[in-house]
């Protein structure tokens, strides 16, 4: 990369980076403003696509309002909403450890780690047993003390296996009880942290849980949240003590979110609340380090917010035919959302006569209104957005099935 030290604010500044010939401008500071003026700046310089972070929920719903073209963009992107989404769905899902929606929200991606008193464990997949569930679902991937394990028929599930799931929307509420028949809808939250991430998903929560609680440390924040979400109950002071926890009532809580600004804190009060007995921890971190630990140490969820943007502005940079991408870190592989040009070779044949790459799998296609699961002897249209899923060191291969001519990305 090509480093220039500078404001880049300043046209001076972007004339030197050559602004006007970049077919993708990030603007990505923490100020809203200046990634405003970037992307204005680089309009007019002649740059092609222009993403900006926008923070200010005020700011977003006028962006909105008036279309991306009033403010010289074409995306925006804010870390810290979709972090706040991606929670609530897990929230939603008990058991949940990553969530990623596809096909305009009608196909899910879930994981879970598979425990000894679920219906699936220690069978194989095609037990007849388990083809005579009526519940649509593919899975795609397994992870395995580590190792990925693209599934058969003959791949046999066992305990602590965590397993990658795709379904329709529709039938999410009848898998979750079919994979875990201990399954029960939330009912408590405590949330850790009057942060703009702490305030959306109390705010979302505290509309479809009968408890949520907030625990802050700073009095304003607290006495802030407490004025601007009434459903709630606050409580000043900090996750990190024990006696704040157990006045919360830790032992009921069905999940613990960590979502403050401070990465150790978050790590600190979700340890301890987890030994308090929250049946489920969440926590948010900027420290890529902290997923080789988390494991180890007794908590369910991490999620890290900048991951989560890289992630929505990488299908800019891979091409005009992705539509979403979810990277799984742990496991070097990606789930794409996939648009076949007029022509390109996945579209000449059915899914079984298609020259896969090796470590990849068509999970669903989106054909009209509808998406469905994908079937081997089913033939992909043009236009039509598929859902597949691949390992990193394959995924350019599988781009180039879905476009007429070879591109280089």
């Amino acid at each position: 990369a090509k480093v220039i030290v500078g404001d880049g604010a300043d046209p001076d500044v972007l004339r030197k980076a050559d602004i006007g010939n970049a077919g993708l401008v990030i603007a990505v500071t923490s100020l809203d403003e200046t990634n405003l003026v970037v992307c204005s700046l680089a309009a007019a310089f002649g740059a092609s696509k222009k993403i900006a972070r926008v923070r200010n929920h005020a700011l977003n719903r006028i962006i909105q309002e008036f279309g991306y073209s009033r403010f010289y963009i074409d995306e925006v992107i804010n870390p810290e909403q979709i972090t706040a989404e991606s929670i609530v769905k897990m929230v939603e899902a008990p058991g949940t450890r990553e969530v990623a929606d596809f096909a305009n929200g009608k196909i899910y991606l879930r994981s879970f780690n598979v425990s000894k008193d679920s219906c699936i464990c220690n069978k194989y997949l095609n037990d007849p047993k388990l083809k005579k569930i009526n519940i649509p679902f593919l899975i795609v991937a397994i992870r395995r003390n580590g190792t990925l394990i693209f599934p058969r028929g003959d791949t046999f599930i066992k305990e602590s296996d965590r397993i990658y799931v795709l379904m329709p929307s529709l039938s999410h509420d009848e898998f979750l009880n079919f994979i875990n028949p201990n399954f029960k809808k939330i009912k408590k939250v405590i949330v850790y942290g009057a942060s703009e991430i702490g305030k959306i998903v109390s705010s979302k929560l505290s509309s479809m849980l009968r408890e949520v609680i907030v625990v802050e440390p700073d009095l304003d924040k607290a006495n802030k949240i407490a004025e601007e979400i009434e459903s709630i109950r606050v409580i000043n002071g900090s996750a990190s003590e024990a006696d704040i926890l157990r006045e919360c009532g830790i032992k009921s809580a069905d999940s613990f979110i960590a979502v403050s600004n401070d990465d150790h804190s978050n790590l600190v009060s979700a340890v301890l609340a987890k030994k308090l007995g929250a049946n489920t921890t969440i926590i948010i971190t900027h420290h890529p380090d902290f997923h080789s630990i988390i494991d180890s140490m007794g908590i369910d969820i991490v999620i890290n917010p900048r991951d989560l943007a890289t992630y929505q502005i990488l299908r800019y940079v891979r091409g005009p035919k992705i539509r979403h991408i979810a990277k799984l870190m742990e496991l070097k592989a990606e789930v794409l959302e996939l648009i076949p040009e007029k022509g390109a070779p996945v579209t000449r044949a059915p899914i079984k006569e298609i020259d896969f790459p090796k470590n990849s799998i068509v999970g669903a296609i989106m054909r009209g209104e509808n998406a469905f699961l994908a079937d081997c002897n089913v033939q992909i249209n043009a236009g039509e957005p598929v859902i597949v899923f691949c390992q990193d060191d394959v995924k350019f291969k599988l781009q180039s099935l879905f476009i007429k001519k070879k591109k280089f990305f």
